[in-house]
């Protein structure tokens, strides 16, 4: 029986618990646009350096730069306009730029633009603003995430703001690399796995060697992110990688690996990330679920955000 991808995202599917990240970001799409700013700015502001990032510099923020400087420019009315237009993804020119920019740039920018909000050069929430019991609620179910949750869920509220009026350029070569604040694990040794592709992707990616990574995959192979659609394709897979994937810190601990009776292989790993535009004093809890084809190629990889941290533990099928 060929492999498909919708038969590999079925893999482990009875070791996968619902996580809470979808539900508060849907929380957060129901907010309206001025209460989804309020919001931000209490989670960047009030909820302590936790869950914002670690080290603005690292992001190399040239590219948003001249969007800031611009902003900073403008009237506190006009000001207050342009977040607004962000967050409601209208078509001008402010939103335009930001909706070409990376996901890491898009968190420096919106870093950024807190950290004006705090100095007052960039219009904060109104004077007299009250807390609506909606940005009341989703800021509540954020803090009762981990850290590692809480960035999931921030990254979303600002990744999909802009306009993107036809897809994103492929080119991302211009997009500055992270510079690692630690050296990345570069000898990886996963509890119950030896399946040599697996140790070699980690290993890759650690080095951000996104070339040989996409080589361990089939033609036709997908990886599938966290709350995303599989991407198809190993151009597409790069061209992910390059954008997102960048100064990772990948820390697999233990896994399991079923073979199939075609010869294909389904392994479970799980393990912590880093990310440079947080730093190392936040990890995320993640699993990797791999599908391999009999020659041992990656044909699927699900990375998935584990619901608690307790599952960092627990790996055997319920």
């Amino acid at each position: 029986m060929p492999l498909t991808i919708e038969s590999a995202q079925n893999i482990f599917s009875n070791t996968q618990v619902p996580s809470p990240i979808p539900a508060t970001i849907a929380l957060f799409d129901q907010l309206s646009v001025d209460d989804q700013l309020a919001l931000l700015w209490y989670a960047y502001t009030e909820m302590g350096r936790s869950i914002t990032p670690a080290a603005v510099g690292a992001a190399r923020l040239q590219f948003a730069e001249g969007l800031l400087k611009e902003i900073q420019q403008m009237s506190t009315e006009d000001q207050m306009q342009v977040m607004r237009e962000l967050a409601q993804n209208a078509d001008t020119h402010i939103s335009r730029s930001y909706g070409f920019f990376s996901v890491n740039t898009k968190l420096a920018f919106w870093y950024e633009l807190a950290e004006l909000m705090k100095q007052g050069v960039v219009a904060p929430v109104p004077t007299g603003y009250q807390m609506s019991p909606g940005v009341q609620v989703v800021l509540d179910s954020i803090k009762k995430l981990d850290p590692g949750q809480q960035i999931t869920v921030l990254r979303n509220t600002v990744v999909d703001m802009g306009f993107e009026p036809v897809a994103p350029s492929s080119d991302t070569t211009a997009e500055p690399l992270f510079e690692r604040s630690e050296p990345a694990p570069t000898k990886i040794n996963v509890e119950g796995i030896t399946e040599p592709a697996v140790i070699s992707y980690f290993t890759a990616m650690n080095s951000d060697n996104f070339e040989t990574a996409i080589a361990l995959f089939t033609f036709d192979g997908a990886l599938q992110p966290p709350f995303q659609k599989p991407i198809v394709g190993r151009e597409a897979i790069a061209q992910y990688m390059r954008a997102e994937a960048q100064g990772l810190n990948i820390m697999p601990k233990q896994g399991i690996s079923q073979t199939l009776p075609d010869g294909s292989k389904q392994v479970k790993i799980t393990g912590v990330v880093q990310t440079p535009w947080f730093g190392v004093n936040v990890g995320m809890n993640i699993s990797w679920r791999f599908l391999l084809n009999p020659e041992g190629k990656i044909f699927f990889v699900a990375i998935d955000m584990l619901a608690s941290p307790e599952e960092l533990l627990s790996l055997r099928p319920r």
